[in-house]
Parts: C-alpha cells; structure tokens; sequence
C-alpha cells in the first residue's frame, strides 16, 4: 500500500505500537518541514496510517496511543506550514486512505474527535493544483460516507449553526471538472439522507440558495446545447461533442431526481420551486409556445425545448413536481411564465421579470403549441421529440390518473377519452407514412405506432380504433402500391425485402436510448457518409427509398395486426419454406447426383467435399464412413444467396460467395462461404455451375412468388416461377424442373424452420446412423432420401 524510505528504520513487523512511538519521536524531531526532511515526514505519516489500519482491526492500544500523544494535530502543523503542493497532496492522500479503512466505530470517534477534520475541511489549501483539488474533494466524499446520525456531530455544530463538510463542498458543485462535481453530488446526496433534525434545518435553508444555483446553471448548459445543436452539422465529430453535453444535462437530471427520492418535504418543496423558476417555466415553456418578451430574450429551438422535458419526464417521477409541470403544459397559458432568460452587453446572461401586459391569456397554449409540433413539414424532428414527451407522460409513474383523464389521455387506470385533436394529429403522422417522398422517418414512424397502439388499447371504447385501423390500412395500400412495381425490375428487391424484416424484428426501441442519441437531436441527415443507421435518417437514392418504404410497411402491417387482434401467418418468408438441412445432418445420398470437388477458402484450406443441391440450398457434404450412400453436412447456405464468378485460369475452378441476411446487415461480418470450388474436369465444373445458377434463379422466383402473395398480386411470371407448392413437399412429388442431384425431403405437414447460421449446430443430430426414412418422418427432424 506505501511505498517505504530508507531513511527510516523499519523492522521486520512495523505493525505494532513500539513502531508507533519511534514514528512518533521522528515527528516531533521534525516539527519543522524543510527540503531535507519532507520526504521523511511524508513517509513517517504514511507509515502511521498504514499501523492505524492494522490497529482497527487488531490491536486498540495503538488508537490508544494516537489519542493520547494526539498525533492528529501533527497532521495539522504540518499542514499549517508553507510546504508546498508536494507535502499537502500527500498529506490528503493519506488522509484519505485512512478514513476509507477504518471500521471500527470508537476508532473512527477517536479521529474525528478534537474538531480536528473540520480544521482541515476549512483550511486554505492552492485549490489552483489540479491534485490538491482532486484529493481534497475525495477526502470530503470519504467523510461524507461516514455521516449518520451518531457522527454528525463531530461535523456540525448546532450551537454556532456551522457544517463546514457542507458549506465549502457546494462551493464547488459547478466545478469544470466533472470528478470534482459527482464528488460534490455524492456528497449532498449522503449528507441528505441523515436523519438529524437540527442538522436538516441548517442544511435546508442553505439549500435553498444551492438549488438556484444549481438550477440556474442548469439553464445555462441547456442554452449552450441549444446554441451548438442549432449550428452544428449532423457529423461523427459533433455528435460525440453533443453527447458530451447531453450526458452533463443527464448528470444534473440524475442528481436532482436522487434528491427528490430521498422525500425529504421541504427539500423538494425548494428544489421544484427552483427548477420550475429557472428552468421550465422561462426556457422550456416559453421555448414550445414561441412567447418572447424582449428583443434579447433568449429562446431554445422548439426541438431542443421538447428534447430537455421528455428527458425531465422519462427520469424524474416525483408526483408535486410531474403535476406542476403538467398542469401547466396541459392547461396552463403565459400568465405560468413570471421571467425569461435574457442576454445583453451589460448584464450577461440573466432572468427578467416579464410584465403583466405581456401575459395575454391563451387558453392551453403550450398544450397546443406542442401538439402543432406533430405537424411533419420540411422534416419530422419536432414531431419526433413531441411523441416522445407524450410517450414519457404515458409512462410516468408519478402522473395521476385524474390529470390524464382531464388532459383526455387514456392510461392504464384511465380508459377516457383520447382528445379529438392529439388523435388527429397521431393519424396524420401514420397517413403520412403512405405518402410518396415523405420526410418522416422510420424512427418516427415506429415511435408513432407504439404511441397510438398503447393509447387505442387503454381505451375501453373503439370509438378511435376503427378509424385509426382504416387509415393504416389505406397506408399500407399505398406502400404496397410503390412496391409491387418494382419486385421484378428491381435486381436485388429480395435482398431489400430480407434485409429490412430481419432488422425490424432484430431491432427492437429502446425508448430510453433514443432519447438520449445525439444523432435524432441534431438536424435530420440523408447521407449515408454521416455513419447513422437507414432508420435515424431520411433516404438517400432509389434503393434506400425503397428499404425504407419496405421497412413502413412491415411496421403498419404488424401495427395493423395489433389493432385488429390478427396473428401473422406469411412473415417471414422462410416459415414457407420446407425443413432444411442443418450442419452435422446427415442425410441419405443413394439417389442423389453428387459433384466432388476441393474446397479452397481464403487461408488456403483444402478440404475434400462433395457439392449437393435441393430446391433451396447448397449443400457441402462429407461421406460417413460408417454406411455407404450417407453423408455429414458440414456446410448448408441458401441458393438464393449465393454468387458464382469462373476462374479465368481454370477451367475446373468456380469461385463462389454465400451470404446471409446476417452477414448482410453487418458491413464488418464475412460472408459464410468465400471460397474457390476445384472439381475434377471443367465439365463437372460446367455442370456444378449450372446446376447453382439454376437453382439460384428458381428459389429467388419461389421466394418473389411469396412476396406477391403478401402484397396481394398475383402475376403470370410469379406464378410460374415457383418450383414447389409453398406450404408441403410430398413425397410422389415430380422432381422434374429440379436439378439433378437435389436432396428430396419429405414433409407432409407445414414446418417453421428453425434459426439458421454458418456455426449453428442440429440439436436433434446424433452420432448414430439414421435408418431409411418412413412414410411418416419425426416432425422436427429432418430426413433426405
């Protein structure tokens, strides 16, 4: 723990109270602290704490002997000398260490005793050295763990009203380093939870000054966020900056929501009068009705002003301050604004009072403002920002249900009415979606359906669900409209259309990180070089547009669902398909074609293997040794997915890449397959090349045939296209238009596939030699003939 200075003697066991009292004389021998000897004081009082530590736990006479010979005020001369930042740096250090580990209550009561912690609390250390800083504000946090009921009054003196842990640590509550600031919160927190009467009256009434500070610096981060997000483009190194920022305005949230949980009355009587003074009423309220008294009131951005009380509302659910704000936004006018925040050349940054004259009365205007926020121009940000502060509402346990029924905002313990004018506005974002070019996005739109749904289903009625059912329905007609046209001109529209179902079942909202992202609170992007997600951004080209209108559509089709208690039947597509082979299946080859060749993959493996194909997959198998005409899969990928290229220096060679919904969606993942196949004579490879690209061709037309059940079409070229009934393959079944050396399944009945992936393994393989398939397979396993 210390390191140790040759300059001392130190004897094999320094932990006794014999080394206690030599370390002793060595400080009274140096009462004064010269260049010489500071290291050896430094050293002596290192090695003191550490004997004090051992003492705690092992031997009381040694905190006998500290008391007596009061060696705690050699700490203090010491301190008390101009010795520079080197000696005090080590001096809080050691203090530090050595009340982190003491235990035992008489030893802790023996250091605080003699008032000599508080003399080191109110010393005047150089607060200008970023160490000095640093230590002293962790020996207060240490302090202020030891803090109960028995100890706070070696700290305050009721008698003289003094606490000086408290007073000169909210000094630095501001402070530019944010380790100094969490210290200072911590501190508060732990100084707040003591249960001392005399104690809490003291710090209550300091503490209404502390939250006007506290506050008013709050307003000033918000208006210094505002002022960035305003300006700064949509780029990686503006958002990380943002996110700076927004963690230090989530910071200050935390901290003031930590101090409501402490439900101490008078507290949070003065926090939210502070919090509702200097920060909702004169920037958040005043900002979302556009009020502004004078020239140089300062107002946030609509977006940013709606940003800041969502979060207030998503983390803070104390009931008085959520009914203080909601009362306002929900029925209150400009007479709930007593100042706005201001800025001029003489005065700074400060509140003005606004005049009576300017508080005309205009029923339930932040309410209106903020739901003309959900009106979708030019973009869709302030829309998305205003559904998240009525998601927060909705999910705010200290709303009360009275309030919501009055706002008429169904909950589940309120199944009123929805009011007429949120609900034709929430519509309107979902009618929007059908639109052609539309500048919502698919964050918001999900956003929107997740609102709505939870709004719809609290109500007792369907006075709402009908019409909000029907609107969606004509959405999803129109995207359905934009698609159809362009499933067999478009060369990679199933790609697209596996894509964007996969991430929008992967891709779950998280309500509570989308909040917080920095990229959806700057100015909406379109460009793909800005590294933000499809969903967070507006399209760019033809082929996001129509990711995007895909991705709408499986939104308002599970929304639709919802609505209508429906269950889905047709997505995803793969659940149409039959069983499929799975790595370590082993399969029965005695009628099959096989096509020998070496695998080559890019680390110049070789491995010999046999090429197999059925109406959907490529299939690399390996003979068992153990029964003539079976083999192990050890690799399976769809055709649909996979590429050929000839080798232009073999005639026997074909390069072949295999990809899956997985690899796609990850830009940094491989492919499954990327290797060069080497068969025997370039008319095998002939062979084995058509045989992929025909297979290919076929189960990409099978699953477009499906996409066109889905979207209700039925064309010529689809229908034709598709190699198997959907839904069964039975086993009298032609194989004529397959290609040779397809493995036939037999499936009798409808079976969901299970997940798929280069690694994945068959629960249901064994080490034994399955026997020749029955008439009737196990459902669930899969068995080739």
């Amino acid at each position: 723990m210390f390191r140790r200075s040759s300059s001392l003697w130190k004897p094999k066991n320094i932990h006794n109270v014999e080394y206690l009292k030599y370390l002793h004389g060595i400080l009274l021998k140096n009462e004064k602290i010269t260049e010489s000897n500071k290291a050896l004081i430094i050293e002596a009082i290192r090695l003191i704490t550490e004997i004090l530590i051992w003492g705690d736990q092992n031997d009381t006479s040694v905190f006998d002997f500290f008391l007596e010979r009061q060696m705690f005020s050699h700490f203090i001369s010491i301190m008390k000398q101009s010795c520079g930042s080197y000696v005090n740096v080590q001096l809080l250090q050691t203090l530090n260490i050595l009340f982190e580990n003491i235990r035992h209550e008489t030893s802790l009561y023996f250091l605080l005793s003699n008032n000599h912690v508080n003399s080191i609390i109110v010393h005047g250390f150089d607060f200008s050295n970023e160490e000095i800083m640093a230590y002293y504000i962790s020996f207060l946090k240490t302090l202020s763990f030891k803090l109960n009921s028995y100890t706070i009054h070696f700290f305050f003196n009721e008698a003289t009203d003094e606490f000086p842990l408290f007073t000169e640590a909210i000094k630095y509550f501001d402070h530019v380093e944010s380790m100094v600031r969490i210290a200072v919160r911590t501190l508060t927190l732990n100084v707040f939870r003591v249960q001392d009467e005399a104690m809490l009256k003291f710090v209550v009434a300091k503490s209404k000054e502390h939250f006007a500070q506290l506050c008013t610096a709050v307003a000033h981060q918000l208006i210094e966020m505002d002022t960035f997000v305003r300006s700064a483009e949509n780029e990686t190194s503006n958002r990380d900056r943002l996110l700076n920022m927004i963690d230090i305005h989530l910071d200050y949230m935390h901290y003031i929501n930590d101090i409501y949980a402490i439900q101490n009355t008078d507290l949070n009587s003065h926090l939210s009068n502070a919090l509702f003074y200097y920060v909702i009423a004169p920037l958040l309220f005043s900002s979302i009705s556009g009020f502004r008294e004078h020239s140089s009131t300062i107002l946030l951005a609509r977006v940013t002003a709606l940003f800041i009380l969502s979060h207030l509302l998503l983390i803070i659910h104390e009931a008085k301050i959520v009914e203080t704000v909601l009362t306002s936004l929900f029925f209150g006018d400009r007479g709930d604004i007593q100042s706005q925040w201001a800025r001029n050349v003489e005065k700074g940054l400060h509140l003005e009072r606004v005049s009576l004259s300017s508080k005309q009365s205009t029923e339930r205007c932040f309410f209106y403002a903020h739901l003309n926020s959900l009106v979708i121009q030019t973009d869709d940000h302030s829309a998305f920002y205003a559904l998240l502060l009525i998601y927060a509402i909705c999910q705010n346990s200290g709303v009360a249900s009275d309030m919501l029924e009055a706002a008429q905002i169904p909950s589940l313990t309120n199944h009123g009415k929805i009011d007429s004018y949120l609900m034709e506005r929430l519509s309107k974002i979902i009618e929007t979606s059908g639109k052609s070019q539309t500048p919502l996005r698919i964050i918001t739109l999900e956003l929107c359906c997740i609102l709505v749904r939870r709004l719809l289903l609290a109500q007792e009625s369907e006075e709402n669900l009908k019409s909000v059912e029907e609107i969606a329905r004509m959405a999803q007609s129109e995207l359905v409209a934009r698609l159809k046209n362009i499933i067999f001109t478009e060369d990679l529209f199933l790609e697209m259309f596996e894509d964007e179902y996969y991430n929008f079942e992967k891709n779950e909202l998280r309500v509570n990180t989308i909040a917080c992202d920095p990229a959806l609170f700057l100015p909406p992007t379109s460009t793909p070089l800005s590294g933000i997600p499809l969903s967070k951004r507006s399209p760019c080209g033809n082929e996001e547009r129509i990711r995007q209108t895909l991705h709408f559509y499986f939104i308002i089709r599970k929304f639709v669902h919802d609505l209508s208690g429906e269950h889905e039947t047709m997505l995803p597509l793969s659940s149409k398909l039959q069983p499929m082979a799975e790595v370590n299946d082993c399969i029965n080859l005695n009628n099959s074609d096989l096509l020998s060749c070496t695998v080559i993959t890019n680390k110049n493996e070789k491995k010999s293997r046999f090429l197999v194909t059925d109406q959907f997959q490529l299939i690399l198998v390996e003979p068992d040794s153990r029964k003539f005409g079976w083999a192990i899969v050890r690799f399976v990928g769809l055709l649909q997915d996979t590429h050929l290229t000839g080798d232009a220096n073999d005639s026997r060679a074909l390069h072949i890449v295999v990809e899956d919904v997985k690899s796609r969606a990850n830009p940094n993942a491989p492919p499954l397959l990327c290797a060069k196949l080497v068969f025997d004579d370039h008319i095998r490879c002939m062979a084995g090349k058509q045989r992929l690209a025909k297979g290919r061709k076929n189960s990409r037309n099978f699953k477009l045939n499906l996409i066109c059940e889905l979207f209700g079409i039925k064309t010529e070229i689809a229908q034709a296209s598709s190699p198997v009934p959907p839904d069964c393959s039975l086993p009298n079944v032609s194989t004529r238009g397959i290609a040779p050396g397809s493995v036939r399944k037999l499936n009798l009945f409808p079976t969901s596939p299970s997940s798929r992936g280069p690694e994945s393994l068959s629960n249901a393989s064994t080490p034994t030699i399955p026997d020749d398939p029955e008439i009737h397979p196990e459902p669930g396993r899969i068995k080739h003939v």
